[in-house]
């Protein structure tokens, strides 16, 4: 069933990143730049804040949201409101820079891609009242030379070294396919969920059907439309009614393999959850 608003909301506030992450599928689209306006961004957090204040936010997708000249002052507008704001960043910023905002988000993820990031990711662990938010996780991609380096000792540690969660990504593109992992299944396909509940918006204001394909749709403009017009829209329609035409019909993202694995810290200790066209599974 289709969500009457969109439940998560990515928001790009930019598409440039400062890292070239070999896995990543900017090697294979043609360089993007800018920055998203701030009339935009209070614009869309006006509209969320009325119609949806539980969605989650999520102002992240191409780029490395730390390199927008006003990053804390943006997620502080939605913070400020209330919103449940999910962050993720690469970790290569110092985490005292941005730290106070962070503290405040629901949810902060280090998408580790070298031993910098990870470093920033433990000062900010530290710093971290033992009974206050964010929720924060380290997250690694298989095959990563930081992957088999870091997590490895991650794991080894008591209780997680004091991360809330571990995540360890299949690679999402192979060969600049996006969505694409490179599985095959021979499973009946199903409905993806991602159109059900998900709307990405890039920083120019355009929209993708979703945040593993980084084309954006023609004649959506978030800068004159609203987020229930975009959601509701004659095109993203035809993207849910056509599923899957071209663009979704190679993707392998709706069996949930890519999910990979975690790590998570509970009550009871440590839970082991693989992710896969079977359900979660649980060690």
């Amino acid at each position: 069933m289709i969500s009457e608003f969109p439940k998560r909301i990515v928001i790009e506030l930019t598409p440039l990143c400062n890292l070239a992450c070999s896995m990543c599928p900017r090697h294979f689209i043609d360089e993007k730049d800018g920055f998203m306006a701030r009339g935009l961004w209070e614009k869309l957090i006006g509209e969320i804040t009325e119609a949806s204040p539980d969605s989650i936010i999520l102002p992240f997708w191409r780029g490395e949201s730390m390199l927008h000249p006003e990053f804390s002052s943006l997620l502080e507008y939605a913070l400020d409101r209330s919103l449940r704001v999910h962050i993720s960043t690469n970790g290569h910023f110092p985490a005292n820079r941005h730290r106070e905002v962070l503290m405040r988000c629901e949810f902060v993820t280090f998408s580790i891609h070298s031993d910098k990031g990870y470093v920033y990711s433990r000062e900010f662990l530290t710093s971290r009242a033992n009974d206050s938010a964010p929720t924060v996780q380290v997250s690694f991609v298989k095959g990563e030379s930081s992957t088999d380096k870091i997590l490895s000792g991650i794991l080894d540690l008591p209780e997680l070294g004091g991360f809330d969660s571990v995540r360890l990504y299949d690679e999402h593109t192979k060969d600049g396919v996006f969505g694409k992992g490179g599985y095959e299944f021979d499973i009946p396909r199903t409905f993806c969920p991602k159109l059900t509940d998900t709307l990405v918006i890039a920083a120019d204001g355009t929209i993708s059907r979703c945040n593993h394909i980084w084309e954006t749709e023609k004649g959506v403009d978030l800068n004159t439309a609203t987020i229930k017009e975009a959601w509701e829209s004659t095109r993203l329609r035809e993207v849910r009614q056509n599923y899957p035409d071209n663009l979704c019909g190679p993707c392998d993202q709706w069996t949930g393999h890519t999910c990979g694995e975690s790590w998570r810290m509970t009550a009871d200790g440590i839970v082991h959850q693989i992710y896969g066209p079977a359900g979660i599974v649980n060690d």
